[in-house]
Protein backbone atom coordinates (compact mmCIF):
# COMPACT_ATOMS: atom_id res chain seq x y z
CA UNK A 1 0.00 0.00 0.00
CA UNK A 2 1.34 3.46 -0.81
CA UNK A 3 2.56 5.23 2.33
CA UNK A 4 0.59 8.40 1.58
CA UNK A 5 -2.73 6.51 1.44
CA UNK A 6 -1.84 4.57 4.57
CA UNK A 7 -1.10 7.80 6.46
CA UNK A 8 -4.28 9.50 5.22
CA UNK A 9 -6.39 6.53 6.24
CA UNK A 10 -4.71 6.11 9.60
CA UNK A 11 -4.95 9.85 10.26
CA UNK A 12 -8.68 9.81 9.53
CA UNK A 13 -9.20 6.82 11.78
CA UNK A 14 -7.04 7.94 14.70
CA UNK A 15 -7.44 11.73 14.64
CA UNK A 16 -11.08 12.06 13.60
CA UNK A 17 -12.22 8.91 15.36
CA UNK A 18 -10.19 9.76 18.45
CA UNK A 19 -11.58 13.28 18.61
CA UNK A 20 -15.10 11.90 18.21
CA UNK A 21 -14.50 9.48 21.09
CA UNK A 22 -13.13 12.31 23.24
CA UNK A 23 -16.32 14.28 22.57
CA UNK A 24 -18.36 11.24 23.60
CA UNK A 25 -16.39 10.72 26.82
CA UNK A 26 -16.30 14.35 27.95
CA UNK A 27 -19.52 15.86 26.62
CA UNK A 28 -22.13 13.19 25.99
CA UNK A 29 -24.15 11.17 28.42
CA UNK A 30 -22.93 7.79 27.19
CA UNK A 31 -19.89 5.58 27.43
CA UNK A 32 -17.84 4.30 24.51
CA UNK A 33 -19.03 0.77 25.28
CA UNK A 34 -22.65 1.92 25.29
CA UNK A 35 -22.08 3.80 22.02
CA UNK A 36 -20.73 0.68 20.36
CA UNK A 37 -23.36 -1.71 21.73
CA UNK A 38 -26.55 0.36 21.58
CA UNK A 39 -29.12 -0.01 18.84
CA UNK A 40 -29.99 -3.14 16.93
CA UNK A 41 -28.18 -6.42 17.64
CA UNK A 42 -24.73 -6.48 16.02
CA UNK A 43 -25.66 -8.92 13.25
CA UNK A 44 -28.60 -6.78 12.18
CA UNK A 45 -26.45 -3.64 12.24
CA UNK A 46 -23.83 -5.32 10.05
CA UNK A 47 -26.43 -6.56 7.57
CA UNK A 48 -28.34 -3.29 7.48
CA UNK A 49 -25.12 -1.31 7.03
CA UNK A 50 -24.07 -3.55 4.16
CA UNK A 51 -27.42 -3.24 2.38
CA UNK A 52 -27.72 0.52 2.95
CA UNK A 53 -24.13 1.07 1.84
CA UNK A 54 -24.71 -0.89 -1.37
CA UNK A 55 -28.03 0.82 -2.09
CA UNK A 56 -26.81 4.37 -1.40
CA UNK A 57 -23.57 3.88 -3.35
CA UNK A 58 -25.51 2.39 -6.26
CA UNK A 59 -27.77 5.44 -6.38
CA UNK A 60 -24.76 7.76 -6.09
CA UNK A 61 -22.98 5.95 -8.93
CA UNK A 62 -26.08 6.10 -11.09
CA UNK A 63 -26.33 9.84 -10.42
CA UNK A 64 -22.68 10.79 -10.98
CA UNK A 65 -22.43 8.81 -14.20
CA UNK A 66 -25.21 10.85 -15.84
CA UNK A 67 -24.13 13.13 -18.69
CA UNK A 68 -25.04 16.10 -16.47
CA UNK A 69 -22.07 15.26 -14.21
CA UNK A 70 -19.57 14.26 -16.92
CA UNK A 71 -16.99 16.98 -16.11
CA UNK A 72 -17.32 16.51 -12.35
CA UNK A 73 -16.93 12.74 -12.63
CA UNK A 74 -13.84 13.18 -14.80
CA UNK A 75 -12.39 15.71 -12.32
CA UNK A 76 -12.82 13.41 -9.31
CA UNK A 77 -11.56 10.40 -11.23
CA UNK A 78 -8.43 12.37 -12.19
CA UNK A 79 -8.01 13.48 -8.57
CA UNK A 80 -8.35 9.89 -7.32
CA UNK A 81 -5.77 8.77 -9.89
CA UNK A 82 -3.11 11.02 -8.32
CA UNK A 83 -2.70 8.10 -5.89
CA UNK A 84 -1.68 4.54 -6.65
CA UNK A 85 -4.53 2.30 -5.57
CA UNK A 86 -4.79 -1.44 -5.07
CA UNK A 87 -7.67 -3.48 -3.63
CA UNK A 88 -6.21 -3.40 -0.12
CA UNK A 89 -5.66 0.38 -0.12
CA UNK A 90 -9.24 0.93 -1.32
CA UNK A 91 -10.52 -1.30 1.49
CA UNK A 92 -8.21 0.25 4.12
CA UNK A 93 -9.08 3.86 3.28
CA UNK A 94 -12.80 2.99 3.14
CA UNK A 95 -12.74 1.34 6.59
CA UNK A 96 -10.71 4.18 8.10
CA UNK A 97 -13.11 6.80 6.71
CA UNK A 98 -16.20 4.79 7.62
CA UNK A 99 -15.12 4.33 11.22
CA UNK A 100 -13.20 7.56 11.86
CA UNK A 101 -15.62 9.98 10.22
CA UNK A 102 -18.71 8.36 11.74
CA UNK A 103 -17.20 8.44 15.23
CA UNK A 104 -16.51 12.14 14.79
CA UNK A 105 -19.61 13.31 12.96
CA UNK A 106 -22.27 10.91 14.20
CA UNK A 107 -21.16 10.14 17.76
CA UNK A 108 -19.25 13.34 18.50
CA UNK A 109 -20.82 16.24 16.60
CA UNK A 110 -24.40 15.16 15.81
CA UNK A 111 -25.56 15.32 19.46
CA UNK A 112 -24.56 19.02 19.43
CA UNK A 113 -25.76 20.11 15.99
CA UNK A 114 -28.50 17.62 15.16
CA UNK A 115 -28.85 15.52 12.04
CA UNK A 116 -29.42 18.35 9.55
CA UNK A 117 -26.55 20.67 10.41
CA UNK A 118 -24.15 17.78 10.93
CA UNK A 119 -25.03 16.47 7.48
CA UNK A 120 -24.51 19.86 5.85
CA UNK A 121 -21.18 20.28 7.67
CA UNK A 122 -20.01 16.81 6.64
CA UNK A 123 -20.86 17.33 2.96
CA UNK A 124 -19.46 20.88 2.90
CA UNK A 125 -16.15 19.72 4.38
CA UNK A 126 -15.94 17.10 1.63
CA UNK A 127 -16.23 19.89 -0.95
CA UNK A 128 -19.60 18.92 -2.40
CA UNK A 129 -21.38 22.15 -1.51
CA UNK A 130 -19.44 24.46 -3.77
CA UNK A 131 -20.90 27.88 -4.59
CA UNK A 132 -18.59 28.16 -7.63
CA UNK A 133 -19.69 24.82 -9.11
CA UNK A 134 -23.44 24.42 -9.09
CA UNK A 135 -23.32 20.95 -10.66
CA UNK A 136 -21.21 19.52 -7.85
CA UNK A 137 -23.55 21.29 -5.42
CA UNK A 138 -26.46 19.37 -6.95
CA UNK A 139 -24.58 16.18 -6.05
CA UNK A 140 -23.86 17.73 -2.64
CA UNK A 141 -27.55 18.24 -1.96
CA UNK A 142 -28.13 14.58 -2.81
CA UNK A 143 -25.28 13.68 -0.42
CA UNK A 144 -26.79 15.79 2.38
CA UNK A 145 -29.85 13.55 2.07
CA UNK A 146 -27.74 10.37 2.20
CA UNK A 147 -25.73 11.63 5.17
CA UNK A 148 -28.89 12.77 6.97
CA UNK A 149 -30.20 9.25 6.43
CA UNK A 150 -27.01 7.92 8.03
CA UNK A 151 -27.61 10.29 10.96
CA UNK A 152 -31.12 8.96 11.42
CA UNK A 153 -29.84 5.37 11.22
CA UNK A 154 -27.26 6.14 13.89
CA UNK A 155 -29.95 7.34 16.27
CA UNK A 156 -32.37 4.51 15.56
CA UNK A 157 -30.17 1.50 14.72
CA UNK A 158 -26.69 2.24 16.09
CA UNK A 159 -23.20 3.43 15.21
CA UNK A 160 -22.09 0.12 13.67
CA UNK A 161 -24.85 0.42 11.04
CA UNK A 162 -23.54 3.76 9.77
CA UNK A 163 -19.87 2.78 10.04
CA UNK A 164 -20.54 -0.22 7.80
CA UNK A 165 -22.80 1.75 5.41
CA UNK A 166 -20.20 4.52 5.08
CA UNK A 167 -17.39 1.99 4.56
CA UNK A 168 -19.33 0.17 1.83
CA UNK A 169 -20.34 3.47 0.19
CA UNK A 170 -16.71 4.62 0.00
CA UNK A 171 -15.46 1.17 -1.06
CA UNK A 172 -17.88 0.96 -3.98
CA UNK A 173 -17.23 4.51 -5.20
CA UNK A 174 -13.45 4.21 -4.84
CA UNK A 175 -13.48 0.86 -6.61
CA UNK A 176 -15.30 2.39 -9.56
CA UNK A 177 -13.35 5.67 -9.62
CA UNK A 178 -9.98 3.93 -9.52
CA UNK A 179 -10.73 1.87 -12.62
CA UNK A 180 -8.71 2.91 -15.64
CA UNK A 181 -10.69 4.40 -18.46
CA UNK A 182 -9.52 4.39 -22.05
Amino acid sequence: MPRQLFMMGLGTLVLMGGFGLLLVVFFHDTSILSLLTSGLPLGLQLGAGLLIGLLSSGIALWLITRKFFFNQYAYYQKLIHTFTWNPFSIFFVSVCAGVGEELLFRAGIQPFLGIGWTSVLFVALHGYLNPTNWRISVYGIFMVGIIAGFGYLFEKWGIVTVMVAHTIFDWVLLTVLTQKTD
